[in-house]
């Protein structure tokens, strides 16, 4: 199963923010469980090249991927970053390239206080 690209929300397709193809997750949840209850699938190999987009699509992908009874590999390649690292986890074994980026920076938000700056 391929997740190449960025994460959204619904069916994989072209990302209009980025240009690109798009990681969806209506897309991914299909393909996962299709590939789990295939009883001429032996195990999923998800082939990762993402720098990551929607959290909630990648925890929706990681869910998938978490409830599967059969095996899943993760392959990353130049990138598996923020979601796309996420989405490796469920794994039982994670392979990467030398040159693979990954990782993932975490959630933060930020808020513009002006306020009470003076002395």
């Amino acid at each position: 199963i391929y997740a190449v690209g960025g994460i959204t929300f619904g069916k994989s397709g072209r990302d209009r923010l980025f240009g690109g193809d798009s990681v969806g997750s209506e897309t991914m949840v299909e393909a996962i469980r299709e590939a789990d209850k295939n009883e001429t699938v032996k195990a999923i190999v998800l082939r990762i090249d993402s720098p990551g987009g929607s959290a909630l699509a990648s925890d929706v992908m990681w869910r998938a991927l978490k409830q599967c009874k059969k095996p899943v590999i993760a392959s990353m390649g130049d990138v598996a970053a923020s979601g796309g690292y996420y989405i490796a986890m469920p794994a039982r074994k994670i392979f990467a390239e030398p040159g693979t980026i990954t990782g993932s920076i975490g959630v933060f938000g930020m808020k513009l206080v002006t306020g009470g700056l003076e002395e």
